[in-house]
């Protein structure tokens, strides 16, 4: 008898592919947001209850915000994530260079919101 996958596996075998390359950059980009929603979470009750969320070019805030904002850095990181994801995964077949780069962005964007969210909480 042959081993088969489960069926959710073989669909995401058959979205995905075989590509290493791709499975660690989509785990990458993952990683990043969940650690980051983490964090924040670790965080949240220790942070004071207004936030600046906004920097002009001095540096100096000039938005302020409650302290439940935050999370909208890493929701918002999910969301370019997920679109990353798909967009790279629907052109991968074809274009596999620019599936590279969409799935290779995921990380840095989310890296660029790891440094957004630590400099809001100081």
């Amino acid at each position: 008898m042959v081993n088969q996958k489960p069926g959710l596996i073989r669909v995401l075998m058959w979205v995905i592919g075989p590509d290493r390359l791709v499975h660690v950059l989509l785990a990458l980009g993952a990683l990043l947001n969940l650690a980051l929603f983490a964090y924040i979470g670790w965080h949240y009750r220790a942070l004071p209850e207004s936030l600046p969320l906004h920097f002009d070019i001095l540096g100096q805030p000039d938005r302020f915000g409650v302290r439940s904002e935050i999370f909208k850095l890493p929701a918002i990181g999910l969301l370019l994530l997920v679109l990353n994801s798909l967009f790279g995964l629907a052109i991968q077949r074809w274009e596999k260079l620019g599936a590279y780069l969409l799935l290779g962005m995921a990380p840095v964007v989310q890296v660029l919101f790891w440094l957004a969210a630590l400099n809001i909480m100081g």
